[in-house]
C-alpha cells in the first residue's frame, strides 16, 4: 500500500497537518518552487514528480531554462515527468510495477509546454502506443496533467472555454485507461460542478481526480485500487461517467 499525495494550484500550508506523510508527491501545475519544497520536507515523500501548469513560466528567466525530464534545478527535489514514462517500483521499494506518466501545461494557446494544443500531444499518444505494443508495459497506474482529458458528459455546461479538455487527452484514457489521472487547473471555488469522476471501462474503474488544492490516496499496487481518496471537501462526491 503506498500513500499518495497530488496537489495543484492553491497552496495550503496546513496538509501536513492533515496528513503527516506520504510515499509519493505529485505537483500537477501552478505551484511555486518554495511550496512544493516545504511539501518536500514535511511530507517527507521516496519519490517526487511534476508537470507544468500554464502559470509556471514566471519561474524561468527563458525558455531554454525549462527542463522536461530529469531532476529540476528549479523545483529541488523534484522529477520533471513530461512526456516521460517511468516505472516507480525501485524508488518506492514495492514488489509491483508501478507506471506513471503525464503531460504538461493548459489545453490553450501559448508556450510549450506550459499551454498545448492537440497536435503537441499526438506525439506523446503515440511514445505510449508504441511502448505498450512492445510490451515495455502492460498498464498505466497512474497519470497527471494540468488540464482535464476530454471525455464526453464530463459537466453539465462548460466551465470556461480556456479550461476545456483536450480530445486527443480523452483518448488515451480511453485507450490506456489508468487507474487513477489527477488534474488541475479547475478551481473548485469558481465553479458548482462535481470535479472528480468515477469512470467505468469494460467492468473495470478507474479514477479522474481534481487535486486542487490536493487529493490524498491509498493505493494498493498489487490490486491496481485506490482504497481512500480524501481532499479538502471531506467526503468526495463522484460522478459516474461510462465510456
Amino acid at each position: 500500500m503506498i500513500e499518495i499525495v497530488a496537489v495543484s494550484d492553491e497552496e495550503r500550508n496546513y496538509i501536513p497537518k492533515k496528513i503527516k506523510k506520504c510515499d509519493m508527491l505529485l505537483g500537477c501545475g501552478d505551484l511555486s518552487p518554495g511550496y512544493l519544497d516545504y511539501l518536500l520536507n514535511t511530507l517527507m515523500p521516496k519519490i517526487s514528480y511534476m508537470i507544468y501548469g500554464n502559470h509556471d513560466k514566471k519561474y524561468f528567466k527563458n525558455l531554454f531554462e525549462v527542463e522536461l525530464s530529469g531532476y529540476s534545478k528549479i523545483y529541488k527535489g523534484l522529477s520533471i515527468l513530461h512526456s516521460q514514462l517511468v516505472n516507480a517500483k525501485k524508488d518506492l521499494g514495492i514488489e509491483s510495477d508501478l507506471y506513471i506518466t503525464g503531460f504538461s501545461g493548459a489545453f490553450s494557446y501559448g508556450k510549450k509546454p506550459f499551454h498545448f494544443s492537440e497536435k503537441d500531444v499526438k506525439p506523446f499518444k503515440r511514445t505510449l502506443q508504441i511502448k505498450k505494443t512492445f510490451n515495455f508495459i502492460k498498464n498505466i497506474d497512474i497519470i497527471i496533467t494540468h488540464s482535464i482529458p476530454g471525455l464526453e458528459n464530463l459537466f453539465e455546461k462548460e466551465i470556461s472555454s480556456y479550461h476545456k479538455g483536450s480530445k486527443v487527452m480523452a483518448n488515451i484514457y480511453k485507450k490506456f485507461f489508468p487507474k487513477i489521472w489527477f488534474y488541475g487547473h479547475i478551481h473548485p471555488r469558481y465553479t458548482d460542478q462535481i470535479l472528480n469522476f468515477r469512470v467505468h471501462h469494460n467492468g473495470e474503474i478507474s479514477y479522474l481526480l481534481n487535486v486542487v488544492p490536493y487529493k490524498y490516496v491509498k493505493y494498493d499496487e498489487k490490486t491496481k485500487e485506490a482504497i481512500e481518496i480524501i481532499g479538502e471537501e471531506g467526503i468526495i462526491q463522484f460522478k459516474d461517467i461510462y465510456i
